[in-house]
C-alpha cells in the first residue's frame, strides 16, 4: 500500500539517500545446467554508493542482485542465498492457488488473494492485511515479515520463493526484512532496533492512517526521525507518480535502489567489512537435510566455509570452491552425510574426462573431508555436472530404485544384442552375397553398436573403461578365462566361408573373431559393467565396492546370448559329466563373463577383457576347430 507520510515541522529530510546506480554485466551459470557449462549473461544491479547526511557510505558491490536466468528475473542477497524474490506487477493468484502453492512460497501484500495465513507444515505463507482480516488489528506486511523471520520460520533451512506484485514501501520493507533475515536474527540487536520503528510506523499508517501516529508507541523525537526517514525513502516514488513514470519504471531497479537506501541507514560503517563476496554457482540437496554449495570466492576454502556456515547453519554439508578454470577444492562440512569424499572422488574420476586412471596422480583425491580436482590438468567437468554428481553420490537410493536401475541396465543390454539379432534375422535373406553369411552381418551390427558406445563413452572414460590398464595383475585370471572359453563360453562367429580361398577365408575369420570379441566386451564390460558399478558403488570408503557385484551381473547378462545361432559352439575341450554337455556353453559363458568382469574391475580398463576374449577365441579356434578353418 502506497502512502506519503506527513512532513513534520522542523525536519528537512536530513536522511535523504543518493540515487546512484550502475548496471553491470556478470556471467552466471545457465539455469538447469548443462554438460557444456555455458554461461548466460545476466543483468546485475549494484550500487555506486549511498549518501546519508552528506556522507557517501560505501556498501559491498552486488550485495543485492537481479539475475535474469532462463528468462526469469530474480532478486537475491548474497547473505540470503536461500531466498529468491519474484516481482511481477499486477500478479495476484487466487486464495485456493495460494494455499496449494509449492512448499517454500511466501506471498507479499496482495500477491495472493484472500486472508493472510500461515501453513508451517507446507512452509507456505501469505503476508497480507487487505482481505479476510480485521484490518485495525492486523500488522502490515513488512511487520508480518519481521514476525515470520523472528518467531516462525528459519529461512536458512530450505529454499524460498517470495512473490511480490508491486514496489510500494510496505512491499520493499518486507523484501528487505526477508533478505536480511541473517543479520536480523544475529546477536547484534542494533539492526533490529534501528529498523523496527520504521516497520511500526508503516503498520500504524497502513492500519490507522496518518492521524493516529501515537499508536506507533514511539517518543516524539524518534517518531519525527522515523517519519523523516520514511519520507526520504518514498521521495523517488512520489516523484515518479507525479511525473506519471511509476507504472513504466523497472520495479527491480527501484526495489534494489531502495534496499541499499535502507542498508545505508540501518547498518553502521564497517558492518560489511568482514563480508567476502561469494558468488554462488550451484546449490544441490544432498542427504536428508543438507546442501552442497558450489561457489567462487577470493578467499580460501576454510574462510569460505566459515561464511557459508553463517548463511546455511547446519544445512551446509559440502563446499565446492572454484579456484579457477577447472580447479576445485572440496570440503565436506557434515561428517554425518551418507557418503564421504572418497565415494565422491570415485564417481568424479569415473565421469571426468580429464582424470587419469587408478594409478595416475592426475585424479580427484584427498582425505575423507577435504580434497580437490586433478592437479595437473584440472577438471573437464562443469560446475553443474559436479553438482549433479554430488547429488547422486550423497543421496541414498531405496532398494526399489536400485532394482529399477539394474532392470534398466539389463533391458539396455537385451535391447542392444537382441536388436542386432533381430536385424540379422530380418536382413540376412536380403544379403545372400555377404561374405560369411548371417554371422558376418551380426558381427557388423554389433560392431556398429559398440562403436556408438565407444564414442559416447569418451565423455566419461572411467565409467566406460576407456583407459589404459592400471596394472596387469588381471592376466593371472587368464587360465580361468581359457577354461570358460574351452567350455564354449566365448563369442565366435559361425561364418559360412565355403568357396573362398583358404588365405582369404582365414583372414576374414580372424578379423571377424577379433571384431566380435572387442565389440561384445565394449558392450558388456564397458557400457553394462560401468552402469552396474555406478549403481552399486559403495557409499563410503571409495569406489571398489560394487565392482564385484557388477562383474558377476555382467557375466550373468552376457551368458544367455551364447545360444544365438550365429555363434559357434565348439565341442568341450575337457571331459564333462554325462548330461552336462548341453549346459557347457552357458556355464562357460557365465564363467568367462565373470572373469572378464573381474579383469575390468582390477585393471579399471576394458582393454584386458578384450585381450582375454581374443585369446580365448583364438585358443578355442586353434585347438578345437583347426587353425582358422574355412567354416566355423
Amino acid at each position: 500500500m502506497s502512502h506519503s507520510p506527513p512532513h513534520l515541522p522542523g525536519d528537512p529530510h536530513t536522511r535523504r539517500t543518493g540515487e546512484g546506480m550502475e548496471i553491470a554485466r556478470a556471467e552466471l551459470p545457465r539455469a538447469g545446467g548443462g554438460a557444456s557449462g555455458t554461461a548466460a549473461s545476466a543483468r546485475v544491479l549494484r550500487p555506486s554508493g549511498r549518501r546519508t547526511e552528506g556522507v557517501v557510505r560505501p556498501v559491498p558491490a552486488r550485495r543485492y542482485r537481479v539475475r535474469e536466468v532462463g528468462g526469469v528475473r530474480v532478486l537475491s542477497c548474497t547473505e540470503a542465498p536461500t531466498v529468491a524474490v519474484r516481482l511481477e506487477r499486477g500478479r495476484s493468484v487466487s486464495e485456493s492457488a495460494a494455499r496449494k502453492a509449492e512448499s517454500g512460497t511466501i506471498f507479499l501484500d496482495g500477491a495472493a488473494q484472500g486472508p493472510p495465513f500461515l501453513d508451517p507444515q507446507r512452509s507456505v505463507y501469505n503476508l497480507d492485511h487487505h482481505e479476510g482480516c480485521v484490518r485495525p488489528f492486523t500488522l502490515s506486511t513488512c511487520e508480518q515479515a519481521m514476525v515470520l523471520v523472528r518467531r516462525i520460520a528459519d529461512l536458512r533451512r530450505r529454499d524460498w520463493t517470495v512473490w511480490a506484485n508491486d514496489a510500494d514501501l510496505d512491499t520493499v520493507l518486507a523484501i528487505w526484512v526477508l533478505l536480511n533475515h541473517h543479520r536480523l536474527n544475529g546477536e547484534d540487536s542494533r539492526p533490529r532496533e534501528t529498523v523496527m520503528p520504521l516497520l511500526r510506523v508503516e503498520t500504524t499508517i497502513d492500519v490507522h492512517g496518518f492521524g493516529n501516529l501515537e499508536l506507533a508507541g514511539l517518543p516524539p523525537d524518534a517518531l519525527a526521525a522515523t517519519c523523516s526517514w520514511m519520507s526520504a525513502l518514498q521521495e523517488r516514488e512520489r516523484a515518479m507518480r507525479a511525473d506519471r513514470r511509476w507504472e513504466r519504471m523497472d520495479p527491480f531497479a527501484y526495489v534494489v535502489d531502495r534496499l541499499y537506501a535502507i542498508d545505508s541507514h540501518v547498518y553502521p560503517p564497517g558492518a560489511f567489512d568482514d563480508l567476502e563476496e561469494i558468488e554462488e554457482l550451484v546449490r544441490v540437496p544432498i542427504g536428508a537435510h543438507s546442501v552442497a554449495v558450489a561457489c567462487r570466492s577470493r578467499v580460501g576454502i576454510y574462510e569460505t566455509e566459515t561464511q557459508l556456515r553463517r548463511l546455511y547453519a547446519e544445512r551446509l554439508g559440502l563446499v565446492i570452491l572454484e579456484r579457477g578454470p577447472g580447479a576445485y577444492s572440496l570440503r565436506q562440512v557434515d561428517p554425518e552425510l551418507p557418503a564421504d569424499l572418497d565415494a565422491l572422488y570415485a564417481r568424479l574420476n569415473l565421469l571426468d574426462p580429464a582424470a587419469g586412471g587408478e594409478r595416475s596422480e592426475n585424479r580427484w583425491g584427498g582425505s575423507a573431508d577435504i580434497g580437490g580436482s586433478p592437479r595437473r590438468s584440472g577438471s573437464a567437468l562443469s560446475t553443474e555436472q559436479i553438482g549433479a554428481i554430488c547429488r547422486g553420490t550423497y543421496r541414498q537410493p531405496s532398494r526399489a530404485e536400485r532394482l529399477a536401475a539394474l532392470a534398466r541396465t539389463s533391458g539396455l543390454s537385451a535391447t542392444l544384442v537382441g536388436g542386432a539379432a533381430l536385424a540379422t534375422w530380418l536382413g540376412a535373406p536380403e544379403l545372400p552375397v555377404l561374405p560369411g553369411g548371417p554371422a558376418s552381418l551380426f558381427t557388423a551390427l554389433l560392431a556398429v553398436l559398440a562403436a556408438a558406445c565407444l564414442l559416447r563413452g569418451r565423455s566419461a572414460p572411467g565409467l566406460a573403461g576407456l583407459r589404459w590398464p592400471s596394472g596387469l595383475a588381471a592376466l593371472a585370471l587368464a587360465p580361468l578365462a581359457l577354461v570358460g572359453a574351452g567350455l564354449g563360453g566365448v563369442w565366435m562367429p559361425r561364418l559360412e566361408l565355403d568357396g573362398l580361398a583358404p588365405p582369404l577365408a582365414g583372414a576374414l575369420g580372424l578379423s571377424a573373431a577379433v571384431v566380435l570379441a572387442a565389440s561384445v566386451e565394449l558392450l558388456f564390460r564397458g557400457l553394462v559393467y560401468g552402469r552396474l558399478a555406478w549403481t552399486l558403488l559403495a557409499r563410503r570408503g571409495g569406489g571398489s565396492g560394487g565392482g564385484l557385484a557388477a562383474a558377476l551381473l555382467s557375466g550373468a547378462l552376457y551368458a544367455p546370448w551364447i545360444a544365438l545361432p550365429w555363434l559357434a559352439a565348439p565341442p568341450p575341450l575337457v571331459p564333462l559329466p554325462p548330461g552336462f554337455a548341453p549346459w557347457a556353453p552357458l556355464s562357460g559363458a557365465f564363467l568367462f563373463g565373470c572373469v572378464a568382469g573381474l579383469a575390468r574391475r582390477s585393471s579399471h580398463s576394458v582393454l584386458l577383457p578384450v585381450l582375454l576374449h581374443v585369446m580365448g577365441t583364438l585358443a578355442v579356434g586353434a585347438l578345437a576347430l583347426g587353425w582358422l578353418p574355412t567354416r566355423w
